[in-house]
């Protein structure tokens, strides 16, 4: 269904998700001087593991009501 079950996050937090067996397979054959796994070259293994991160906070002090200007 696509829905995460409520052990994927489990796992995910403490390291043992997919995503990093597939980054310890890359780290290997890099270390071993070895060619890349197939998965990696692949273009949808590429656009699947690229994320635009945002890191913004903005604390409950420098928030403002819409209309308001935002105050120092």
């Amino acid at each position: 269904t696509g829905e995460p079950t409520p052990r994927t996050p489990v796992q995910v937090l403490s390291g043992q998700g997919a995503e990093r067996h597939l980054q310890g397979l890359r780290q290997a054959a890099l270390a071993a001087g070895e060619p890349l796994p197939e998965i990696f070259l692949d273009p949808a293994y590429a656009q699947a593991t690229h994320f635009r991160l945002c890191t913004l906070q903005v604390s409950p002090e420098r928030t403002w009501a819409p209309g308001e200007p935002p105050g120092d």
